[in-house]
Formats: C-alpha cells, sequence, structure tokens
C-alpha cells in the first residue's frame, strides 16, 4: 500500500475516533487510546506501529514520518473539537426535604 493512501485512511481513523469520544479523559489520554486502537505497536513486539488494512485483514508497517504525522493530526483536530464544544456542567440534584416526620395526629382527628 502506498504511503498517500495509508494515510488516507488514517486520518479517516482519526475523523471516526473523534465523533464520539470521551470528553472527561485529557487529550494525552486520548492520544495514548488512539495509538493503541488504531496504531498498536504491540503486534510482533519489535516496537513498529502497524495498522490494519480492513480490505485485506493484513497489517501495514507505518514509519515514523506518517507516524509524526498522525499524531500531530489527531492533537490538531481535538483541540479544534475541543475548542467548538461545549463546557461540562455538572447537574445538581436539588431535593427539598419538607417534613420527614409523620404526624399520626393528623390521621387520628380526621375521624
Amino acid at each position: 500500500m502506498d504511503e498517500k493512501k495509508l494515510w488516507q485512511k488514517i486520518s479517516g481513523s482519526i475523523t471516526f475516533y473523534l465523533k464520539d469520544y470521551d470528553r472527561s479523559r485529557s487529550n494525552e489520554e486520548l492520544l495514548e487510546d488512539y495509538l493503541d486502537y488504531v496504531l498498536p505497536d504491540d503486534i510482533e513486539d519489535d516496537g513498529v506501529r502497524r495498522y490494519l488494512d480492513k480490505q485485506t485483514f493484513k497489517y501495514v508497517e507505518v514509519n515514523k514520518e506518517l507516524e509524526e504525522k498522525a499524531i500531530n493530526a489527531f492533537i490538531e483536530r481535538l483541540n479544534k473539537r475541543r475548542s467548538k464544544e461545549e463546557p461540562i456542567e455538572k447537574v445538581e440534584e436539588k431535593r427539598v426535604y419538607k417534613n420527614n416526620v409523620f404526624s399520626f395526629d393528623e390521621y387520628k382527628n380526621r375521624k
């Protein structure tokens, strides 16, 4: 697979990953999760990142230059999305307690 086609697939995987991500996690955690998910380096325990081609089901080695390009693109896109998102607001549930004690006198007096 040529480098241009491989980059298109990796770029598409970045977009797919960032469609729905955990907003409470930090950028570093998301990057680490993405790299482990899309470009794992533990397939053959040699430290080389590989991309699984979904059409041929074969692993393609990713060189360091393309890996750095993917990391930079991921960080740029993540920062762009984070700047557009609204802050997470914690919703506090307010419970109103009026009288927690039953008054049996009210029931006795009704008769």
